[in-house]
């Protein structure tokens, strides 16, 4: 990779943002201001601490390479006690930058929110379960009863949607795992759709709904759906993420699943 990334100054965003600023400073790297809202155009990359500040990178559409710090998952970065070496590493120009693909999350066709690890419809009461539709463009995928079901892209994958039984995916993967959520049936079912280059991957709809039914996209929570409306899921814009060979997340599905 060009040294040219590394040369270069940086923004700190997300937790403890100063004390880490004063570290990179320490290591003969420029900082300048900014915020997930607003990157420098001086900035050659962003280092940002804390999954919440990757997360509001990626949907504040962020186009400088990030390198995340202290966030768990399929996203790499480095943990905190390893950031002074990273640093090095970066001003040194020793890293590599992949491309991490977002969701556009659309309802009814409008454009509401972008996501980076995955996005979930649930049942808002206790107790009550829903019906859902998931298609494709070219075909009807499944019909399910469920509390909820949760979308994931390869960053999001070791999230939510393996705590309730999804699958692990190969952060290169072109792939989104679909996962019930309480699934109102004797066998477990999940399924792994591909993420076209453009379009739409993926819809749902709502058949029946016994209580209102939220919508959330990463950490936050966009509102209700209901029966009347359309849930669909594109490829968004990537996010540039600065990655060090050896810190990125071993893709081992049995060691994942223990």
């Amino acid at each position: 990779m060009s040294e040219e990334l590394g040369a270069g100054p940086v923004t700190v965003v997300g937790d403890d943002a100063s004390v880490v600023g004063e570290l990179v400073r320490s290591v003969g790297v420029q900082v300048v201001p900014g915020s997930p809202a607003e990157t420098s155009e001086q900035a050659t990359a962003v280092i940002a601490v804390g999954e919440a500040a990757v997360l509001d990178l990626a949907r504040e559409g962020c186009q400088t390479p990030i390198l995340p710090v202290a966030v768990d998952g399929g996203l790499g970065g480095v943990p905190a006690d390893a950031l002074q070496s990273a640093i090095e590493r970066v001003r040194d120009g020793d890293y590599a930058v992949r491309e991490t693909a977002t969701l556009d999350v659309r309802v009814n066709d409008e454009h509401v929110e972008t996501a980076l690890a995955d996005v979930m419809l649930v049942t808002s009461e206790p107790a009550h379960i829903s019906e859902y539709s998931l298609s494709t463009p070219a075909d009807a995928v499944a019909t399910f009863r469920a509390d909820g079901v949760v979308i994931a892209t390869p960053a999001g994958s070791r999230g939510y949607a393996r705590r309730v039984g999804g699958p692990v995916l190969d952060p290169a993967a072109e792939v989104l795992a679909v996962v019930p959520v309480g699934m109102f049936s004797t066998t477990k079912d999940h399924w792994t759709l591909s993420l076209p280059d453009s379009g739409p991957a993926l819809s749902m709809s709502i058949k029946r709904d016994e209580a209102p039914v939220s919508l959330l996209v990463d950490d936050r929570t966009y509102g209700r759906v209901g029966p009347s409306d359309r849930l669909s899921l594109g490829r968004g814009e990537t996010l540039s993420v600065v990655s060090l060979p050896e810190s990125d997340p071993p893709f081992d599905i049995d060691r994942d699943r223990t």
